[in-house]
């Protein structure tokens, strides 16, 4: 299996995943945060759909620089509803899909490097950093998401198994 194939199989389970945890959160919810410190529902949400565009720039790219100007003056999309985070998420989602599809397990090895302008924040592989920053990434604010949902009595839909809301799968 090509790494490329590797990386569509698990990109598209993480974004099935997080849309079951999305489509979940109810609408008249999105402005609440657990903390002063924490995202509302709908930041974390938009976070975790708009997040997926990174694989598509990570495999197209040599590296991130946070201090140049395309980084200081990108504005992520934000939705205001959960049919708009979904929307995102998807479109995302198809687009990272898409990319990785034409992608050669060279191009997929060679180096990709996050930095804060001199700081080296992360020198891996484009397969790496796709695993960790948009896979990974993914999955560790779908479990603050769930979290939040449990917060506020939402049932949490099984993702790796049965939850104590939904009952043997």
């Amino acid at each position: 299996m090509s790494l490329a194939a590797h990386l569509i199989e698990q990109v598209k389970a993480e974004a099935e995943a997080s849309r079951q945890v999305i489509e979940r959160i109810p609408e008249s919810n999105l402005g609440w945060r657990p903390h002063a410190k924490s995202w509302t529902l709908l930041e974390l949400a938009s976070h975790v759909a708009n997040l997926v565009a990174w694989g598509s720039m990570i495999a197209t790219t040599d590296g991130m620089d946070f201090a140049s100007p395309e980084a200081q003056s990108w504005t992520p999309p934000k939705p205001q509803s959960v049919p708009e985070i979904l929307e995102i998420l998807d479109k995302n989602t198809q687009g990272l899909v898409a990319v990785l599809a034409d992608a050669s397990d060279e191009q997929l090895l060679a180096p990709w490097v996050m930095r804060n302008g001199d700081h080296v924040i992360a020198s891996d592989s484009r397969a790496y950093s796709i695993a960790r920053w948009v896979v990974s990434h993914q999955s560790h604010h779908r479990g603050e998401l769930m979290v939040d949902l449990r917060l506020n009595d939402v049932p949490l839909p099984p993702i790796f198994g049965p939850t104590a809301d939904e009952g043997q799968m």
